[in-house]
C-alpha cells in the first residue's frame, strides 16, 4: 500500500504537472506520548498520552495548532476527542487557518470564551479570522446575533470566526458521555464533508456536507491560501467540561489537473490515495 502511494505522487512530481506535489504532507498522532511538532496554547495541557484543551473548570480556553504547515486544497483528516464531565460546555472546534491568523483573546492566540469555542470573535475581541472551522458543539447557546446553535449536541462548518455556521446538523447522541468520539472531515476542493460517531468506523456516508459543483467551498478563499496550518481549539463558559484530543490524522491528498489524469490514468494516479483513505477508515478505534 505504501509503495503505490509513493510511485503516484512520483510520477506527479515528476512530470511538474501539479504545483503543490512537493507539499504533500502527512500528520499522525495514535497518541500524544510524543510532545513535538505542535504548540499548546491559553489552558492546553498533555495528560499522559493524550492533549486536555481545556479543564473542568468556567470561562477557559485552550487549543493546540500543528507546526508543519499543510496543502488544504484537498485532504482527509481524522481524530478522537472525549468530552467528560458534567455541564456540557462549549465544545471543541477543526480549524484549518492562514500561518499568519490567531486570536486576541488574552494573548493566548485564540478566540474568546464560552459561544465562541476560543474560535469566534466576541465582545470586540478578535477570534480566528482567515479561517475555517468545524465546531463539535455540546451546548446550545441562544444568543442569536452570536450563534445559531439548533440544538445541544451538533456538527457545524464556521468561517472566518463567526459562529454562525454555514451548514449544521444534529449529533443525536450525547456528546458530554465521557466516552471516545471519532470524527473525519474530508475535502476535495469542492465539498467539505463531516462524520461523528463512537463505533471508529467512518461511515461511507458523511452526516454533513457543505459545497457543490455548481457552487464549490473553496477553503482557500477563507484562508487566503492553499498553505495552512491545522488544529484544535475548545473552551468553556458558564457551564463547562474536559475537553481531551486523543489521536490526530491529517493527509493532505492534492487533486491532479485533468491533464495529468489523461498522461497517467486516473486509476493510477489514485489507487494510493484510495487505499490509505480506505485504510484509515477502520483504523480510529484501533
Amino acid at each position: 500500500m505504501r509503495k503505490t502511494v509513493i510511485v503516484s505522487i512520483a510520477l506527479l512530481a515528476s512530470l511538474g504537472l501539479h504545483g503543490n506535489a512537493e507539499a504533500i504532507t502527512e500528520i499522525s498522532y495514535n497518541d500524544f506520548s510524543s510532545s513535538s511538532d505542535y504548540t499548546l496554547l491559553g489552558s492546553a495541557q498533555k495528560v499522559g498520552s493524550t492533549l486536555q484543551l481545556v479543564p473542568n473548570t468556567a470561562n477557559v480556553v485552550g487549543g493546540v495548532f500543528f507546526s508543519t504547515p499543510v496543502d488544504a486544497s484537498s485532504f482527509s483528516a481524522s481524530f478522537s476527542f472525549t468530552f467528560s464531565n458534567p455541564g456540557g460546555g462549549d465544545g471543541m472546534v477543526f480549524v484549518i487557518k492562514n500561518p499568519e491568523s490567531s486570536g486576541s483573546y488574552k494573548k493566548t492566540g485564540l478566540g474568546y470564551t464560552g459561544e465562541a469555542i476560543a474560535y469566534g470573535d466576541r465582545y470586540g475581541v478578535p477570534g480566528i479570522r482567515n479561517s475555517v472551522g468545524v465546531e463539535f458543539d455540546s451546548h446550545k447557546n441562544n444568543t442569536a446575533d452570536v450563534t445559531n446553535d439548533i440544538n445541544d449536541n451538533h456538527i457545524g462548518i464556521d468561517t472566518n470566526a463567526s459562529m454562525l455556521s454555514l451548514a449544521q446538523v444534529p449529533v443525536t447522541l450525547d456528546f458530554n458521555s465521557a466516552n471516545p468520539w471519532y470524527a473525519w472531515v474530508d475535502y476535495d476542493g469542492t465539498t467539505l464533508s463531516v462524520s461523528v460517531n463512537q463505533t471508529g468506523t467512518q461511515p461511507d456516508k458523511p452526516m454533513l456536507s457543505y459545497g457543490t459543483s455548481e457552487n464549490p467551498f473553496v477553503i482557500s478563499d477563507y484562508t487566503g491560501s492553499s498553505t495552512a496550518l491545522v488544529g484544535f481549539t475548545a473552551s468553556t463558559g458558564g457551564a463547562y467540561q474536559t475537553t481531551t484530543l486523543n489521536s490526530f490524522s491529517f493527509d493532505s491528498t492534492p487533486v491532479p489537473e485533468p491533464s495529468t489524469l489523461a498522461l497517467l490514468g486516473t486509476g493510477a494516479v489514485f489507487a494510493g490515495i484510495a487505499s490509505r483513505r480506505k485504510a484509515r477508515k477502520t483504523s480510529l478505534a484501533g
